[in-house]
């Protein structure tokens, strides 16, 4: 008898289950001016595929995100070419996925042998979907307008394009400064990538080279300034070379021939960032039709403008060559409170150098390993042997005395690492003033992080120290050093590594706390756990760079003497993945030869509230705990 109720108990429930389906299916598909639902019916051969094509048709219902033929940023694509069908609702439901919460199936029955899947969601949150767009262009139009940086402001606000293309009728009620928001941004990266000067400055002619013969310096300048760093691909003569870079207004590249001119575009995109930190970037921009450029960000570089002749001989210990970009870091360097102690006599010095030089520009043989420490030649082999390196300008070299050390700055190569990326490098040689052998190698911040510190009033050697480690501490990363990054973080050193999630104000814990009113979440991490994390991602990665910008850095005083704290915007590039973010550091170099971090925070945004100056105030001098 309990059996007998348990069946029918079942069959009740059951029943009245298909009952409330059929109601609400019927409520749906009543709704034909989609007034209280959004709704689409899929149809294929399973349901799996039913309900693939009732998302794609869901997600498309009142803008469909591929079908962008009037949104060409200069009335124009890159290509002509037409993905597929399947490929583009690939596209639609990567999209969908990303913005459609809440949304129901009901399985509908089968036509025929095709199957049916109803897939709805109510008008609020359909509408809620798109105003998470807006808010996500939105911000990305407010980061661009305050990036100090032109290549942040071209990124943020061609990825607010996209985005705003699927928005109903292009975003047109969305607006800026009451300019619709598609016109103001248009404006804004047609002027600012036209603002963008890109002229050769010298020339090498290697005719012992016969697949590029032709080396050329290029300066690149926004209204005068040498940009801090930007991404392009230029035709060589027979095809297109991709990812090529800037760095500090400066990049040398390689010709098979000499054309009157030749082509270069800068990247706009960004799509190998936006892979990592705007899927939904990422995703549009697999559709070529997407990945539109801007006539303004393509340039026609005249090869041999006036004063400018090829050198027939390989010699980059030639003359200096005037250009806008070396007065200007020549500028730069002047508003440095200069050192005290200046090396008088650098012959010593000039030599060890030459030799290194001619080595790298195969202009001598010497075995230069004489010049080098045994660590610091193992170092040094390791830069040239994964990049391998070309000097990318004339060296103009400084020398500093550091302690025991003498400095010597000047050396630019550029690094070509597997994937056809390169990087332009400052490397820096550290040479024991008693032995004259170079006792450690660097890359060099950039120009104007370097500026930042070497401004800051402070004694010349608590500048140098600081600039130092902050080179050292970059080079592992780059290195993939983890010898080096396993000693210079403290055993208890407070580690946190965060991702955006949601918004709590819990500050300093192992629970989730926010900054800067982002909705993130932060999780501490050992200092053992963090070299784990790091040797598993370093093994999987070709190569790393990362760069140092907008430099905050201070100094501790009193009790909190020896501590230091530096804030920077960390780009972060390797073959498999990109982020930028918010690096901040507490180090104590009472021990100035056994620096030390204790404490480590990465934020995705600036917050304007969280400061070096403040981390000086949180950290004790005697051990790294927070108050």
């Amino acid at each position: 008898m309990k059996r007998q109720l348990a069946i029918f108990a079942i069959f009740v429930v059951t029943a009245s289950s298909v009952v409330a389906q059929s109601l609400s299916v019927a409520r749906v598909m009543a709704d034909e001016s989609m007034r209280e639902f959004i709704w689409a019916v899929g149809y294929g051969a399973s349901i799996q595929e039913a309900d693939r094509d009732a998302l794609c048709a869901l997600s498309s219902r009142d803008v469909n995100i591929v079908n962008v033929g009037k949104s060409s940023m200069d009335d124009r694509v890159t290509t002509s070419s037409v993905q597929s069908e399947e490929v583009n609702k690939q596209e639609m439901l990567s999209v969908s996925s990303m913005y459609l919460e809440n949304v129901r199936r009901e399985i509908l029955p089968d036509m025929g042998e095709q199957k049916r899947v109803l897939r709805y969601i109510t008008r609020e949150d359909w509408e809620a979907r798109h105003d998470a767009l807006r808010n996500k262009i939105l911000e990305y139009i407010e980061n661009g307008r305050y990036a100090p940086m032109v290549e942040d402001k071209v990124r943020y606000f061609v990825w607010a394009y996209v985005l705003l293309q699927s928005l109903p009728d292009d975003g047109n009620q969305l607006k800026v400064d009451a300019t619709p928001a598609r016109q103001w941004l248009l404006t804004q990266v047609r002027t600012m990538l036209g603002d963008i000067e890109v002229s050769v400055i010298g020339i090498e002619q290697d005719k012992q080279n016969r697949n590029y013969p032709y080396k050329l310096f290029l300066d690149v300048t926004h209204k005068g300034e040498p940009v801090s760093y930007l991404c392009f691909r230029y035709f060589d003569g027979s095809g297109f070379v991709e990812g090529e870079s800037v760095k500090d207004g400066r990049s040398t590249i390689q010709m098979k021939s000499l054309p009157e001119q030749f082509a270069l575009e800068i990247d706009c995109l960004s799509a190998d960032l936006a892979r990592q930190v705007e899927p939904s970037v990422y995703v549009l921009l697999q559709n070529p039709r997407y990945a539109t450029s801007f006539e303004a960000g393509q340039k026609r570089v005249v090869t041999k403008p006036q004063g400018v002749k090829p050198k027939k001989e390989v010699n980059t210990l030639a003359e200096q060559v005037a250009s806008p970009v070396k007065n200007a870091l020549a500028e730069i360097e002047a508003t440095y409170v200069a050192p005290k102690e200046q090396v008088a006599d650098t012959q010593p010095y000039d030599k060890v150098m030459a030799d290194i030089v001619g080595a790298i520009s195969g202009v001598t043989k010497a075995d230069v390993s004489r010049h080098f420490t045994p660590a610091a030649w193992e170092h040094y082999r390791r830069i040239v042997g994964s990049g391998s390196p070309m000097v990318a300008r004339t060296p103009c070299y400084r020398y500093i005395h550091h302690d025991s050390l003498v400095i010597c700055r000047g050396l630019t190569l550029k690094l070509r690492f597997p994937g056809n990326n390169s990087f332009i490098e400052d490397v820096v040689f550290r040479v024991n003033e008693k032995s004259g052998k170079v006792e450690s190698v660097a890359y060099a911040l950039s120009a104007r992080t370097e500026q930042t510190i070497m401004a800051m009033n402070w004694e010349d050697r608590a500048r140098l120290t600081l600039l130092s480690f902050l080179e050292d501490y970059r080079t592992a990363y780059c290195l993939k050093d983890l010898e080096y990054i396993n000693k210079v973080f403290a055993d208890d050193a407070y580690i946190i590594v965060g991702r955006v999630l949601k918004q709590s104000t819990k500050r300093f814990n192992d629970r989730p706390y926010e900054i800067g009113g982002e909705r993130t979440i932060y999780s501490r991490k050992s200092k053992q756990q963090y070299i784990y994390d790091l040797r598993k991602s370093f093994a999987s990665k070709e190569f790393v760079n990362i760069r140092f910008e907008e430099c905050n850095v201070a100094k501790g005083f009193y009790d909190k003497e020896g501590i230091y704290a530096v804030q920077v915007q960390q780009l972060y590039f390797s073959d498999n993945y990109a982020d930028d973010g918010v690096l901040t550091l507490a180090v104590d170099m009472r021990n100035d030869s056994d620096p030390l971090v204790r404490v480590r925070v990465w934020q995705q945004q600036r917050d304007v509230t969280y400061t070096a100056e403040q981390m000086i105030e949180r950290t004790v001098s005697t051990n790294n705990s927070l108050n």
